[in-house]
Formats: structure tokens, sequence, C-alpha cells
């Protein structure tokens, strides 16, 4: 969950102009087919740049490492599945808690459910690649978010605190839907069902 990549995170050239963008993301699309073809490991930048199109040359343009590579797609990811959650609560208008929690873990599933084996390799590439400090930061963007979907409730006490309810929830989910996908069992319709009351009791627990 990287909130920002390192030097060695970013890509070395700013794709600006369309067509370094779409060079970029080629490079990016073709390193996550691989992998969910075979191991990190076995995953070479000259398989990278043939699967995606480009030249050698091409790819340290834009990447030091496969490493870099890797740090840069979390990165990425994770920075458009906290879009999707801060559009969806916006877009709620006015709603209660209950309503607020199944939007958040809805838009989530809805995400993974398009493509699951990406999602298991993001998750597994997270843990293995993110920077430690990186990765805490953008945990606490989340619960940033949670937090702000869980204080815009209607029922939600005006004199309480969110923060550690927000944390607790969004803990619950994240982990849920990571460690599922991972696994490869990712039952994300029974996982939907099944995480809303429990994030909800968490929530309600606190707001006493």
């Amino acid at each position: 969950m990287a909130k920002r990549a390192e030097e060695t995170q970013k890509p070395r050239r700013r794709p600006v102009q369309s067509r370094s963008r779409e060079t970029a993301r080629a490079i990016r699309d073709a390193f996550v087919r691989l992998l969910a073809e075979k191991p990190y490991a076995q995953v070479t930048i000259r398989e990278i740049v043939m699967v995606a199109g480009v030249g050698l040359g091409s790819f340290y343009e834009y990447f030091d490492s496969k490493d870099a590579l890797a740090r840069a797609c979390v990165h990425l990811r994770t920075k458009e599945l906290l879009r999707v959650l801060t559009r969806r609560r916006a877009e709620l208008g006015r709603y209660t808690l209950a309503e607020g929690i199944a939007a958040a873990i809805d838009s989530q599933a809805a995400i993974y459910a398009a493509a699951p084996g990406e999602w298991a390799q993001h998750f597994l590439l997270e843990r293995q690649k993110s920077d430690l400090k990186y990765y805490l930061a953008a945990y606490e963007d989340f619960v940033a978010e949670w937090r702000s979907m869980v204080e815009g409730a209607s029922d939600w006490p005006q004199d309480r605190s969110a923060d550690e309810a927000a944390r607790l929830a969004f803990t619950l989910v994240y982990g849920a839907f990571a460690h599922g996908l991972m696994r490869g069992r990712p039952a994300l319709d029974a996982l939907r069902r099944d995480l809303a009351p429990a994030a909800l009791a968490c929530l309600a627990a606190n707001a006493r």
C-alpha cells in the first residue's frame, strides 16, 4: 500500500505525453499479466518488454529495475482504489452508517471481482516490495477515508471520534479481501455479505 513511491519506485522518466504514458502502462500491464503465470522471481525484464511490445531501452527510460516497476504498480493501484472509495462516498449524498459501509465494501468488491488474479498479485507485491514507511502512510490514508465515511453518516454521534472505529473497520475489510485474494479463494459475493455486518458491529461498538 505504498502511499508514494521512493525515487526507485517512481518512473525514471515522467510519462507526460500520451505515447509515453501508453508505453509505461504497457510495461506495467505486461508485468501484471506475467505475474499471473509465474512467481515474481521468475519474471524477467526481457519477458516484460517482449509481452509489452517495447524495446529493452524503453523499460529503463521509465524504471530502474524490476523491483522499481513492482513498487510503481502497487503505488498506482493503491491510489486508484483510494480514489474509488472517495468518489463512491461523495456519490452517496446523505447516508446512514450501514449504507456507507455497504457502499465502501461493494465498491472494493467490484474492483477486485473485475481482476482477482491481478489484485492477488498486488497484495503479494505490497507485502514483499513496499517500503514500510510508505505502506504505513498509505494505510493512514485509507483509515482517514473510512473516518470521513463514518463521521459523515447521519446516525454517527456528532460528539464521538471515529478514528479508532474507522481503523478497526478498515483493518477488518482490508485484511479479509487481501487474504482471500492471496489464497486464491475470492468468494467475493459471500465475503461482501459477511463483511458488512461485521464492520457495522465494529463501528456500532465504538459509537456508544
